[in-house]
C-alpha cells in the first residue's frame, strides 16, 4: 500500500512538473512573439479624434486629449480655423508639427467627406 502510494506521489509530482514547464515554455514563447512599443510616431497621432481640455482659437494655443495604444495622451493644439473650440467639442488631427498638433473641428471632416 505505502509503495502504491508513493509512486503514485512520484507520479503526479512529476506529470506537474512537466505540465508547469510546458506552460511556461508556451507563455516565454508567445510573449516573444509580441512587439512592445511604446514609443508614439506622428503617423499614430494624425487621423485621431481628440476632445478639447484647454479651449484655443486660431490666435491661439489650447490642450486636446486623445487615446492612443490604451492611454490617453494630452497634446498642446492650434489650428487655422476661424472659429473658437470650447471644452468638451471633438477635433481630427491633420498635422503633428513641433510636439503640436493641428486640428480642425469634427464637423470640418464631415463636410469635406460628403464633396
Amino acid at each position: 500500500m505505502n509503495y502504491l502510494l508513493l509512486v503514485v506521489a512520484i507520479l503526479s509530482i512529476t506529470i506537474g512538473i512537466f505540465v508547469g514547464a510546458l506552460i511556461v515554455w508556451f507563455i516565454y514563447f508567445w510573449r516573444r512573439r509580441q512587439i512592445v512599443d511604446s514609443l508614439i510616431k506622428p503617423e499614430d497621432i494624425v487621423g485621431l479624434y481628440g476632445t478639447v481640455e484647454i479651449p484655443f482659437d486660431s490666435g491661439s494655443r489650447g490642450k486636446v486629449r486623445v487615446n492612443l495604444k490604451g492611454s490617453m495622451l494630452d497634446l498642446f493644439a492650434v489650428t487655422d480655423e476661424t472659429r473658437h473650440f470650447n471644452f468638451g467639442d471633438r477635433v481630427f488631427i491633420i498635422q503633428m508639427k513641433e510636439n503640436k498638433v493641428w486640428v480642425v473641428g469634427e464637423d470640418s471632416i464631415t463636410v469635406i467627406s460628403d464633396q
